[in-house]
C-alpha cells in the first residue's frame, strides 16, 4: 500500500502554438484575510476534487489510441493550476489550448504505454508519435500507480515535487513561473482505464499526465511582484503545504538573483525550527531563480486545528534589489473558521435593549444564530435512525460515514476511513461529575501510524485529545486480520463538570502504511467502525429557535424571550459551506428592571444629614455605615419600596458624634 510519486521536470524552452480559448476572468485572493483564503479554497480548489469519478476518456489501450478527454477534466486541471498561481500572487488567467491538449494527450499516452518517463522519447518506444515527443519536451510529466499521477491531483504532485530527483523543484517552478504562457496543454491517462485492460501492453499498469508549461512568455503580471513563495505569505490551507518550501525572485534585467550563498531561517510560533536547503538556483536556469528548503513533517502537523505561524527569512542574496527578504506563513485548516465571539450583557432585563455584537467575517455569505436551553440527557446514538441523527458529519472526505451490515446490533454503524475524517455530536454537552462517554469500536485494516481519537473542545475553543487507539497493520498484512470482536470503551468526562463542551470522533493518519481505499478497492475492508455511542448523566443544550443574519451586520437583538437561562451561539456560511458553531455563551433573562442606584446629592442641615438618590429595579434599600474605612459595614437604615420604577428617595438622619464615618446605599430585588 505504499504510495510513491515519480515526476520529471523540464528546463527546455520552446515556442507554443496559438491559443484556442482563454478563461473568462482572472482569479485573485487576499492571502492576508483568513476567511477569504477559506472561501477561495472552497470555490477554486475543492470543485476539482473527486475528479476520478467523472473522468471520461475515449481512447483505447488495445487499439493504441490516445483518445481525448472530457471538457470537465480539462477544466478541473486548469482550475487547479490557477488556484496555485493565484495563491502565490501570480496572474491566474491561464487557459488551455485544444491543440496543446491533443499533443499533451499523445505524450501522456506514450508515458503510460511505455511505463517510463522521459522528456526525450525515441522512435523505438512501444508507442511513439512526433507530436507526443514534442509535447514531452515542453511538459511537466507524471507517471505512477495512484491518483496523484493524472488529472488535477497530478498538479498537486508537481507542486509538492517530492523525490531525490526533484530537489530543484522544476515542476513547481514551471507552474509558478512569473512569465508562464497564457495557454497550456493537458493530457491524462486515468488509472481506472489502465487497470481494467490487462492485455496487451503496457506490462505495468500506471496512469500518467502531461502538462504543457513552456511557451511564449507574456509580460510578467503583476508588475510589482517582489517574490514567489510556496507556501505563499499569508494564510494557506494545510492540504496544499508540503515539507519542501521554495522562494523565487522573478528574473529580469533589474533582478537576476543568485542564491549560491543564501541562507534560510524559519521560526514557528516564535521558536526557530530546523530547515535544510536542498537547492540554490541562479539566473541561468531558464525560469525564476529559486532556493528550495525542507522542513520536518512533524513541524507541519496541525494540532487541534490551531493555526501555525511561520516566519521565514532568506538572506545573503546576490544580484537582487534586496539582499534579504522576510515573510510570514500561517497554515490553517480551511474547514474551520475562527470562532465567532458574541459580546453583550450577561443579564438582560425588561428595560434593557438586549443588543449583542459580534465581529463580522468578510467572506461570510450568511450567519445563523441559535438560541438554546439545557436539559438532562441520557441518550444512545446507534446510526439506525438516519432522519434524526445526534451527530453531524463536518468533514469533506467522509461522504458516507454510515454503512450497512457492519454493526453490534441493528443494521448500521459509523465508518471513518480517510485521513482527517471525523464526525461530531451535534449539541454542546455540560457534563456532571459522573458523566461517561461510552461506545463500541471495531477495526479492520488500520495502519500502525493511524488512529481513532476522541477530542473535546472546551470553552477555550481548542480541541484536546482524551482517548486514542492505533491500528496494527504495516505494508504487508494477513488477509482478514481484523478485530475478532467489537470493543466496548468507556471514557469518563467528569473532569469537564459544568463546562460547555463538544465531542468528536477523528480518524487520523500520522505515519507508516496509509490504508486509504484506492479506486477499485473496497472501503469496508479498511478503517474504524463506531456504534452505540452513549452519553450518561449529562446536560445538553437543546435548540429553541434560530434566525439568520445577513452579511454586513455585526449585531442582533433578543426580543420576546421569557425569564430564564439561555445559551447563544453563531455560525457562518462561506460560499456553499456552513462552518461549525461557536461555543455558546450564557445569558440570564431576569425579571423586572435593571437594578440601579445613583446618589444625586448629600445634604447637611444644623443637626441632620440627608442622602438623596434615585433607584430602580429594586424592592429593598439599605443605608449602611463603616467606621474602619469600608472594611466592615453595619446596617443603619432601610426602606421597603412599593414599585421597581425609577424614583427619587432620601435617607435622613441625625448628625453622628464620630467624625470618620462612611455611608453607602445598597439594595436587592427580594424583600
Amino acid at each position: 500500500m505504499m504510495r510513491k510519486i515519480r515526476l520529471i521536470g523540464s528546463s527546455i524552452i520552446s515556442s507554443i502554438i496559438i491559443s484556442s480559448w482563454l478563461p473568462a476572468s482572472e482569479l485573485w485572493v487576499d492571502t492576508s484575510n483568513r476567511s477569504e483564503v477559506i472561501k477561495f479554497y472552497i470555490e477554486n480548489y475543492l470543485p476539482s476534487e473527486g475528479f476520478e469519478s467523472r473522468h471520461e476518456w475515449n481512447g483505447s489501450i488495445e487499439g493504441q489510441d490516445p483518445g481525448t478527454l472530457s471538457d470537465r477534466i480539462h477544466q478541473d486541471v486548469i482550475m487547479r493550476v490557477n488556484y496555485f498561481r493565484a495563491m502565490a500572487g501570480l496572474n491566474a488567467n491561464i487557459g488551455l489550448s485544444d491543440d496543446l491538449n491533443n499533443k499533451a494527450q499523445e505524450a501522456a499516452f506514450m508515458m503510460a504505454y511505455q511505463n517510463e518517463l522521459s522528456h526525450y522519447p525515441t522512435s523505438d518506444w512501444k508507442y511513439y508519435s512526433e507530436e507526443g515527443a514534442i509535447a514531452a519536451k515542453n511538459s511537466n510529466l507524471s507517471l505512477g500507480f495512484n491518483l496523484p499521477y493524472y488529472g488535477p491531483a497530478a498538479i498537486d504532485g508537481q507542486i509538492e515535487d517530492d523525490g531525490d530527483n526533484n530537489q530543484n523543484l522544476g515542476h513547481r517552478r514551471w507552474i509558478l513561473y512569473s512569465r508562464a504562457p497564457l495557454l497550456m496543454g493537458h493530457g491524462s491517462i486515468p488509472l481506472n482505464y489502465i487497470i481494467n485492460h490487462p492485455e496487451p501492453e503496457p506490462v505495468n499498469r500506471n496512469s500518467s499526465m502531461a502538462l504543457w508549461v513552456i511557451g511564449e512568455a507574456p509580460k510578467m503580471n503583476p508588475d510589482n511582484l517582489d517574490f514567489i513563495a510556496w507556501p505563499p505569505a499569508g494564510y494557506v490551507p494545510h492540504q496544499v503545504v508540503y515539507n519542501r518550501w521554495s522562494f523565487a525572485i522573478p528574473n529580469s534585467q533589474e533582478n537576476a538573483a543568485d542564491f549560491s550563498f543564501a541562507n534560510v531561517a524559519v521560526r514557528k510560533n516564535g521558536k526557530e525550527i530546523p530547515s535544510i536547503i536542498i537547492y540554490k538556483g541562479n539566473p541561468s536556469e531558464g525560469n525564476d531563480p529559486t532556493i528550495a528548503f525542507e522542513l520536518n513533517d512533524e513541524d507541519l502537523v496541525l494540532k487541534n486545528n490551531l493555526d501555525q505561524k511561520y516566519s521565514v527569512t532568506v538572506s545573503n542574496i546576490i544580484g537582487s534589489e534586496q539582499n534579504e527578504y522576510h515573510y510570514e506563513v500561517t497554515i490553517i485548516d480551511p474547514m474551520h473558521l475562527n470562532l465567532i465571539q458574541i459580546e453583550g450583557p450577561d443579564i438582560v432585563y425588561e428595560d434593557t435593549t438586549n443588543v449583542f455584537n459580534f465581529k463580522p467575517i468578510s467572506a461570510a455569505k450568511m450567519y445563523q444564530l441559535l438560541v438554546s436551553n439545557s436539559v438532562k440527557i441520557d441518550w444512545l446514538e446507534d446510526a439506525e435512525n438516519t432522519e434524526d441523527l445526534k451527530i453531524q458529519n463536518n468533514s469533506i472526505g467522509a461522504e458516507n460515514i454510515i454503512v450497512d451490515d457492519i454493526n453490534t446490533q441493528g443494521s448500521k454503524s459509523f465508518h471513518l476511513v480517510n485521513n482527517n475524517d471525523y464526525f461530531e455530536i451535534i449539541n454542546e454537552v455540560i457534563p456532571t461529575q459522573n458523566s461517561i462517554l461510552k461506545f463500541e469500536n471495531y477495526f479492520r485494516y488500520v495502519g500502525d501510524g493511524t488512529s481513532l481519537k476522541i477530542e473535546i473542545q472546551d470553552e477555550s475553543g481548542s480541541w484536546r485529545e482524551i482517548w486514542q487507539r492505533y491500528g496494527k497493520h504495516g505494508y504487508q498484512v494477513i488477509v482478514g486480520d481484523w478485530d475478532p470482536n467489537w470493543n466496548t470503551t468507556e471514557v469518563p468526562i467528569g473532569h469537564y463538570e459544568d463546562q460547555k463542551i463538544r465531542i468528536r470522533f477523528v480518524y487520523e493518519y500520522e505515519s507508516g502504511a496509509n490504508w486509504t481505499p484506492l479506486p477499485g478497492e473496497n472501503p469496508l475492508e479498511m478503517g474504524a467502525f463506531i456504534d452505540n455511542i452513549q452519553l450518561t448523566d449529562c446536560y445538553e443544550l437543546i435548540p429553541l429557535e434560530s434566525q439568520t443574519i445577513d452579511p454586513g451586520n455585526d449585531a442582533f437583538e433578543l426580543t420576546d424571550i421569557n425569564n430564564g437561562m439561555y445559551w447563544l451561539k453563531m455560525k457562518a456560511k462561506i460560499s456553499n459551506q456552513w462552518f461549525d458553531f461557536s461555543l455558546s455563551r450564557s445569558i440570564l433573562k431576569a425579571e423586572g428592571l435593571r437594578p440601579e442606584i445613583i446618589i444625586t446629592q448629600f445634604n447637611k442641615t444644623d443637626n441632620s444629614f440627608g442622602i438623596d438618590f434615585t433607584s430602580k429595579g429594586l424592592k429593598h434599600l439599605y443605608l449602611q455605615t463603616s467606621e474602619d474605612g469600608g472594611i466592615n459595614w453595619e446596617p443603619f437604615m432601610n426602606k421597603d419600596l412599593l414599585t421597581e420604577d425609577k424614583k427619587p428617595y432620601r435617607f435622613e438622619f441625625v448628625e453622628p458624634n464620630q467624625r470618620s464615618i462612611i455611608y453607602r446605599v445598597i439594595g436587592d430585588k427580594e424583600k
